[in-house]
This record gives structure tokens, sequence and C-alpha cells, in this order.
């Protein structure tokens, strides 16, 4: 099974990267469930936003 869309390999970076450093940096489960939330938005919003950024500009041919 290949996954071949953009989107869903972000998304699941985004969800495997938040996992990883809200058990890496945080130790009460409440914490540490903010913290995973928080981080999974930054990484999937921001990148969503900064291809949004990109948009406008067209690739060299």
């Amino acid at each position: 099974m290949v996954m071949a869309d953009h989107f869903t390999l972000m998304t699941l970076h985004a969800l495997l990267l938040a996992a990883f450093f809200s058990f890496l940096w945080k130790r009460d489960a409440a914490e540490r469930r903010r913290y995973f939330l928080k981080v999974f938005l930054i990484l999937l919003l921001g990148a969503v936003g900064v291809g949004w950024l990109m948009y406008p500009f067209p690739r060299p041919s």
C-alpha cells in the first residue's frame, strides 16, 4: 500500500512528530494531550498556510 497523497503524508508526519514530542517533553497525561494537540495543529496549519502563501508564485518552467 503506497500513500501518494501529499496531505495524507503531511498529516501522518505531523501526527507522529506531535506524539513523539509530547511523550518526550511532557510527563502529565493532561499536559501531554494539550501539547500534542497544540504541536499537531501548528505543524498541520503552518504547512497549509505556507503552501497557501506560495500558491500565487508560479513555478519556473
